[in-house]
């Protein structure tokens, strides 16, 4: 699976070669791995432009030829959404799930089809699967990590290997005792219910991938609840979102999860109740 990073590098070295041969094309700006392209011909205010597009990475700047947009900004747009097709439809790795020592198991959702087709697939076990998780996995821990695929394998391909580290030298410094880590194939957020659950956790800390969109595929969010249950309410849940390189550092995301989660336990409730 190629990465957004190669997915953009390679659409870089497109867009230079376009904009060498036509200078109706715009230009590529200094931060090439991130694509930024500015492409308005005589602007009134340029150091207006730069400075939004230095403040956020949606598409600001982009420019036409007559009613279709330039050559250089539909493969923009096309490598984008390729990169965000790639994360919905591809697999997390077996290398990474075993590398980072996580108990693999699948929700009810029998194949990504039905997993995409079925939300709630997704947020629930087969009966075989709740035994394996009761029988393999510790109970009763003050915190469960939960990893689930959600809608963008990419994001989890980023970001665990510097989240999870974190997040559990987080937990042990605050001195709270971690169950069996798992990850969740077609997994949606509310499996976290489920394996709250069968395990007994007083605090699931689910980290799951974003729904890709044409800025980045690689963003993930964590959902944590205390004492969670399957059909506790959506308010419940804490949510810290938008991590990756350019949103939330992962490694400072897993350091501040594990921060809340302490809090959590201490205040004995999560979500709308739990102020941070």
């Amino acid at each position: 699976m190629a990465s957004e990073a190669d997915i953009k590098a390679m659409v870089s070295q497109i867009l230079n070669s376009l904009t060498s041969r036509d200078k109706s094309s715009p230009a590529v700006s200094e931060a090439q791995s991130k694509v930024e392209l500015f492409a308005v011909p005589n602007p009134v205010n340029r150091g207006a432009y730069d400075d939004m597009m230095k403040a956020t990475p949606a598409r600001i700047g982009e420019w036409r030829a007559g009613p279709r947009p330039t050559t250089a900004s539909l493969l923009r747009f096309r490598a984008d959404h390729a990169g965000a097709m790639d994360a919905v439809f591809t697999d997390v790795s077996v290398e990474l799930t075993t590398q980072q020592g996580l108990f693999c198991v699948q929700s009810a959702a029998p194949d990504r089809a039905a997993f995409l087709m079925d939300p709630n697939a997704g947020t629930r076990f087969t009966p075989e699967t709740a035994r394996q998780l009761g029988e393999h996995c510790t109970h009763g821990a003050q915190t469960q990590i939960i990893v689930a695929d959600g809608l963008s394998s990419a994001a989890i391909e980023a970001n665990l290997a510097d989240v999870l580290p974190a997040l559990t030298q987080g937990l042990k410094r605050n001195n709270l005792s971690i169950g069996t880590n798992i990850f969740v194939k077609f997994g949606r957020v509310r499996i976290m219910d489920e394996v709250a659950a069968i395990l007994g956790c007083d605090v699931a800390i689910l980290l799951i991938g974003e729904r890709p969109g044409l800025v980045t595929n690689e963003s993930l969010s964590c959902y944590l609840t205390y004492k969670g249950h399957p059909g506790i309410a959506e308010s419940s849940r804490t949510v810290l979102s938008n991590i990756y390189r350019d949103g939330t550092a992962p490694v400072e995301a897993g350091a501040y999860i594990a921060d809340i989660a302490k809090k959590i336990i201490e205040n004995r409730t999560s979500g709308m109740g739990l102020k941070l």
